[in-house]
């Protein structure tokens, strides 16, 4: 096991047993970078300048966001962006210099997002192509194809704000955390060095700071160690000049030796040295040291000394070099880096994240020191002592997990950081989830390990996992039902579609054999014509349900008489009706508006289909009554009640809460002994639904059901009486007639034209839509009385045929009739074709009266 694991079966007695880890390894690397984000924060507070505490923070988040290049961009005095802090990977190019005073209009976009508290996360480049142009072309040049940007507050304002480039795709989302978290460190920092630089902005020019910010100024000749005195140092009373007759370096070592506190005396002779100095000052032309002086009466205790070439330094090496009390600029220092330790420690507090050090000593017992927040979450008091606080923690530990624990630490140990998600037993709270990570400490010089970590509650996180996890299971339940549910139906529909189907090929085969019977002929006729008929209703009842099912509803806003619907109903159930036994009345109570606007073959489909289930679930000599009354008419709105009431065989219990669903019959037979596909209450209660309407219902076994719906329909208050001509004998008006009909299927191509010459009509065929606009151009204007138009054809469509005809420039073009013959019968079908000009859609299986009576009135019309 190891060292570690060694020290970890100290503090307990119970034998670790693997747990199971699997669920924890897709999240393993991004709590690898959080560990690493928390090590970056803890080590650029231990920095000792702003600067540097940025610098290294910036280096932890590249480093732990596998990025490119880190930054920190700030808002200058003209609106612009100056790019001040800078990491960029080994072999990348740097940008800093670069990107100095770049143009608003640049990050224009981004700053809009920032203002309403959003950052900026690009996946790809290109995405921004041509919504931002320039900000493309920016990011373009740096080699960046993604990246994460944060904004930085000061309050409420908006300072600047700082990212990364190129980090992987997979990691966008947790970089952009990880980012905002840090991000209150930054603006601290920022604060800081600002503080600073404005105490020191009057040390960036020494010849010009000839104030009582010094404790003394000096010029220096290198080469021969000569001193001129600007001001001296009178607090500490040091004769530099009478010590410079020995020459420079002489005397800054008398000085370093007698003033400087031990432990800043080695770093403060390697940096005053002549050769690092001059190689400073050819840089960059002034530089700083911090150090720390010995007490004295005076109570100086920080000073810096400021190095700057002059005019002389490249000729003759000559530089300045002054003192300076900065006790006041560290205590402010101090005094704002303990309220950013204190800042995050209450942020970590929040996130109920706890600080930890673990010792593992060789021959010592196992210690914990804890923070406030750890403290709190391990339940302890602040009283408690190192060893207590790591068997508190240790021994609560669930027992299959301790194995886990354990091995975490090794990898610790092992490659640098690790992290680990265990129960741990609370002992107020019970059992909770802790996410616990950490880094080996380096420093650490005893014999044995040190860890330095952090521990968090998840319980909340875990919780919430598990209640996501239990609805996908759900969702798949759900999901495997339906898959259930559709092959159920589609073997059904195997049995519905083939029912009829057998029983039109078996009528055929009867006609065959019988050809000098024609009775037995007529009754197969008969009998194949119910099966069509039977054959088309499921077809239609399907697309119905498809079409309601995925949410197309079409806006259908037309006047129609209430009467005619009823007696409409009435009149074509009663035939059915009397087939069965079924005694059908039809009741009018308070009718006072019958011309109504909506949807008249919704409301027609609502009451065929529940007073047909009505019909073929009764019993023999029942009845089936529909009784319509108006209850209340206000803001021109009627409100109409329907109820269907039948003495039929009744609903179970238990499939009462299923007969509105697709495709459900309470008895398995009743497909084959009804005849139906358990589709009609379905669309009944989707299209009541559609029309802002309701449907109860109540059932009892053997008594009969009884079916109330409530609608609300719009009055039509533009309708005037109009006389209603006489019917026409429509097929000699089509004796005569020169149709083009463009069909591509034989079959109904020659049904049609048998149909049509049958009626005195003269019939041009085209198998394509291409084939029909040729027709049509090579017939004589005038000639071509109607067209009938299949939609779908190869080569050309019927709307594409349609709108070539209707742009001829021939006088007949645009007034020829031109009618849809199409499978598709959906409203956006029947609109589609009314778009391509066609003067109307008839659906196939083609009802040959209303062939010919659409075929006459568009003569009429004409």
């Amino acid at each position: 096991m190891g060292y570690s694991g060694e020290l970890f079966e100290q503090a307990g007695d119970n034998t670790p047993v693997m747990g199971d880890r699997e669920q924890y390894s897709s999240i393993q690397s991004v709590q690898n970078l959080e560990a690493v984000i928390n090590e970056g924060l803890r080590v650029a507070l231990l920095e000792e300048t702003p600067d540097q505490s940025l610098e290294v923070l910036l280096e932890h988040l590249g480093k732990a966001l596998r990025g490119e290049r880190t930054y920190i961009f700030e808002r200058n005095e003209s609106g612009s962006d100056d790019n001040t802090y800078e990491w960029v990977e080994n072999g990348v190019v740097p940008e800093k210099e670069n990107l100095q005073n770049v143009p608003p209009q640049v990050c224009a976009n981004w700053y809009r997002n920032f203002s309403i508290g959003k950052h900026i996360v690009i996946e790809n480049l290109e995405d921004i192509r041509e919504s931002e142009p320039l900000q493309y072309e920016n990011l373009k040049r740096q080699k960046v194809h993604s990246l994460v940007v944060v904004p930085l507050y000061d309050g409420k304002k908006v300072i600047g704000f700082y990212g990364v480039d190129n980090p992987p795709a997979k990691s966008l989302e947790y970089a952009s955390n990880m980012l905002q978290t840090a991000a209150y460190f930054i603006v601290s920092s920022l604060k800081r060095r600002n503080l600073v630089r404005e105490l020191q902005k009057r040390s960036h020019n020494v010849l010009h700071a000839l104030s009582v910010d010094y404790l003394g100024i000096y010029q220096v000749n290198f080469d021969t160690g000569e001193c001129e005195v600007y001001r001296d140092n009178e607090q500490v009373r040091m004769d530099w000049a009478a010590h410079f007759k020995n020459g420079y370096q002489e005397a800054m070592e008398w000085y370093i030796s007698q003033y400087v506190v031990p432990r800043d005396q080695e770093r403060l002779r390697a940096v005053t040295k002549k050769s690092y100095v001059l190689s400073q000052l050819r840089a960059k032309k002034k530089f700083y040291v911090r150090y720390q002086v010995n007490d004295n009466i005076y109570g100086l205790k920080h000073l810096e000394i400021h190095f700057s070439s002059t005019e002389k330094t490249w000729e003759e090496n000559c530089a300045i070099f002054a003192q300076r009390d900065v006790n006041a600029v560290v205590e402010q220092e101090e005094k704002y880096k303990l309220e950013a330790r204190q800042s995050l420690e209450d942020i970590l507090e929040g996130a109920r994240t706890g600080i930890w050090t673990i010792e593992l000593e060789e021959g010592c017992r196992p210690r914990m020191y804890a923070d406030k927040t750890m403290r709190i979450l391990l339940g302890v008091s602040e009283e408690i002592g190192p060893e207590e606080c790591y068997q508190s923690w240790f021994k609560n530990i669930e027992p299959d997990y301790v194995e886990m624990v354990q091995e975490a630490v090794q990898e610790m140990v092992k490659t640098g950081r690790a992290e680990v998600i265990y129960p741990w037993n609370h002992p107020n709270l019970g059992k909770i989830y802790v996410r616990c990570g950490g880094v080996p400490d380096k420093t650490f010089k005893k014999p044995g390990i040190c860890l330095n970590g952090y521990h968090q509650d998840i319980t909340e996180t875990m919780v919430t996992r598990k209640k996501q996890e239990q609805a996908i299971m759900e969702l798949l339940e759900k999901v495997r039902q339906a898959n259930s549910a559709k092959s159920e139906f589609l073997s059904h529909m195997s049995h519905d579609l083939r029912t009829p189907i057998n029983g039109i090929l078996g009528m055929l085969a009867i006609m065959e054999k019988s050809q000098d019977d024609l009775e037995r002929q007529r009754a197969c006729r008969d009998k194949i014509r119910v099966s069509t008929e039977h054959l088309s209703s499921l077809v239609n009842d399907v697309l119905q349900v498809s079409k309601l099912v995925s949410g197309r509803s079409s806006e259908v806003d037309e006047p129609f008489n209430l009467d005619d619907i009823l007696e409409s109903c009435i009149t074509i159930l009663s035939a059915q009706a009397q087939e069965w036994g079924i005694r059908l009345e039809l009741q009018k109570v308070g009718l006072k508006h019958s011309r109504l606007n909506g949807n008249p073959l919704h409301l027609k489909q609502i009451l065929m289909n529940i007073i047909d289930n009505a019909i073929k679930y009764n019993r023999p000599q029942g009845s089936v009554f529909l009784r319509v009354e108006e209850t209340a008419c206000e803001n021109g709105i009627a409100h109409y009640r329907f109820v269907i009431e039948d003495t039929g065989i009744g609903i179970g219990d238990d499939f009462k809460e299923h007969i509105f669903e697709p495709f459900t019959q309470e008895h398995n037979g009743a497909r084959t002994y009804y005849s139906g596909a358990g589709l009609g209450m379905s669309i009944a209660k989707k299209l009541v639904d559609q029309m802002n309407g309701t449907i109860e219902m109540e059932s009892q076994v053997g008594k009969g059901s009884v079916f109330c719906i409530t609608l609300p329909i719009r009055l039509d208050e533009t309708w005037n009486a109009q006389t209603v001509e006489e019917e026409e004998n429509v097929q000699d008006n089509i004796a005569g007639m020169k149709v083009l009909l463009a069909e591509d299927n034989e079959i109904n191509c020659e049904i049609v034209k048998f149909m049509l010459e049958e009626a005195g009509a003269v019939v041009v065929t085209a198998n394509d839509g291409k084939a029909a606009v040729d027709a049509f151009a090579a017939a004589r204007p005038g000639e071509i009385d109607c067209v009938l138009m299949d939609l779908m054809m190869p080569v050309m469509s019927g709307y594409e045929a349609s709108r070539v005809i209707r742009s001829m420039n021939r006088a007949d073009a645009e007034t020829l009739p031109i009618i849809a013959l199409s499978a598709n019968a959906f409203e956006e079908d029947i609109a589609l074709a009314k778009d391509a000009g066609m003067n109307e859609h008839l659906a196939k299986p083609v009802d040959i009266r209303k062939m010919f009576g659409a075929m006459s009135r568009l003569r009429r019309d004409s």
